[in-house]
């Protein structure tokens, strides 16, 4: 499927473009961007080709894939809504919120984010890309595209344990103290403790 294979360049690319950062090499930005270009690219083709091998011709004796059964009409329209809103939360995360946060708390390119979302879990963003994988595989009617889904959400958390694990430690001052008071994914969620009178 061309999606996957967009997939699998782009983050390839962002892994590499990782490396070069944390060793403080030229070319990662380029890389970088590059990278997501083809992961967005991966992601609206899965959303929007008519079938997963467009603009391809179909390999030699394979037939379409069964399409799944089409949300009804309420439940696209609901499906359309978290595809939006977990695409603006996913660009809000990763392209956004951290750059704004630095500019007003008047810190360096070097230093940690631990608000907005940065205050619940490392890498806010995993969870809008898996959301938004599952709502484009749930609007699309999930037949076929099981793998594509899965594929492309193994890469992303491939991806951030890399970083978590190698780049970010190297790149970014404080990385440890922030890792010990913030949760890698799952939001650490403490009971209040009821008090007895």
């Amino acid at each position: 499927m061309v999606e996957n294979s967009l997939s699998m360049a782009g983050f390839s690319l962002l892994i590499l473009a990782d490396f070069l950062w944390a060793k403080a090499r030229k070319g990662a930005k380029a890389l970088r961007g590059s990278g997501y270009f083809l992961v967005g690219a991966a992601v609206i083709h899965f959303a929007l080709a008519p079938n997963p091998w467009w603009p391809l011709p179909l390999p030699a004796g394979e037939a379409l894939p069964q399409q799944g059964t089409s949300p009804s009409a309420l439940g696209a329209t609901l499906l359309i809504l978290v595809i939006a809103a977990s695409c603006a939360l996913l660009f809000w995360s990763v392209f956004f919120e951290i750059g704004i946060a630095k500019r007003r708390l008047g810190l360096g390119p070097e230093s940690i984010v631990s608000t907005g979302t940065y205050r619940y879990c490392r890498h806010p963003g995993f969870w809008w890309f898996a959301l938004l994988m599952v709502a484009i595989g749930a609007f699309r009617g999930f037949s076929g595209y099981y793998l594509t889904i899965l594929l492309l959400i193994a890469l992303d958390l491939l991806l951030i344990l890399i970083q978590d694990r190698y780049t970010f430690p190297k790149v970014f001052c404080g990385y440890e103290a922030y890792k010990k008071s913030v949760p890698f994914l799952i939001p650490r969620i403490r009971a209040r403790r009821l008090r007895r009178d």
